[in-house]
């Protein structure tokens, strides 16, 4: 009797196609250095544009303080002219003689912060504010007004007695040189420019009182 020989059918697997994971890698590499470039160059633009804002705020607030702190014109009634310093020396401004020289309102707060006693030279009127308006700024009171109007009133209006009397008062008897040096050389000014017409009996009085000479403090005025 003949064998059946049965034959057992093989089943072939498709065969899986190879990927190539090194070229997958280097694409997605190359994805997420191009997005990060794009972090990176944004990021620098927000700080660009953030340290802009920042000065922009920094300067408007320093401009709105300059507008807001005003300042002041100083004069000076000084022969040898001053020099306005606060306690540290940050701040220190010259005034030279008759000159007038602005000053922000922040400037003479740190030089009235000085033990020299600059509120007292504006009390006296060897210092001035310009502008009256000033003096109540800084709590002073002009107590002495060596205004060339106020002195041509004195020298123009008065007898000689009354003069001498309110000089006396003026420079504390001459007691007070800051103040008497300021005056004799206003004095001499007015009569200089040919603001005020003394007749010989005032000046000469004048002149015997402080123990000076007109006509030298006028030279000096010239030098």
């Amino acid at each position: 009797m003949a064998t059946k020989t049965t034959k057992k059918s093989v089943t072939q697997k498709p065969v899986e196609e190879k990927v190539d994971v090194n070229s997958a890698l280097a694409e997605e590499n190359a994805s997420l250095k191009t997005q990060l470039n794009e972090m990176v160059e944004n990021y620098k633009e927000m700080q660009l544009q953030l340290q802009n804002m920042l000065l922009a705020q920094q300067n408007q607030v320093l401009v709105s303080s300059k507008l807001n702190d005003g300042s002041a014109v100083v004069g000076c009634r000084i022969f040898n002219g001053a020099t306005l310093s606060s306690p540290g020396g940050d701040v220190s401004i010259q005034i030279p003689y008759l000159d007038e020289v602005e000053i922000t309102y922040s400037e003479l707060r740190e030089i009235f912060k000085s033990p020299f006693g600059y509120k007292n030279m504006f009390k006296k009127g060897v210092l001035y504010f310009v502008n009256k308006d000033d003096y109540s700024k800084f709590n002073i009171k002009e107590e002495i007004d060596l205004s060339d109007d106020n002195l041509i009133d004195l020298l123009s209006k008065n007898s000689l007695t009354s003069i001498i009397d309110k000089v006396k008062i003026i420079t504390k008897d001459k007691k007070d040189l800051m103040e008497m040096f300021a005056l004799i050389y206003q004095m001499a000014r007015l009569i200089d420019e040919k603001k005020v017409d003394l007749d010989y009996s005032v000046r000469s009085n004048l002149e015997k009182y402080f123990d000076v000479d007109f006509e030298s403090l006028i030279a000096n005025l010239h030098q």
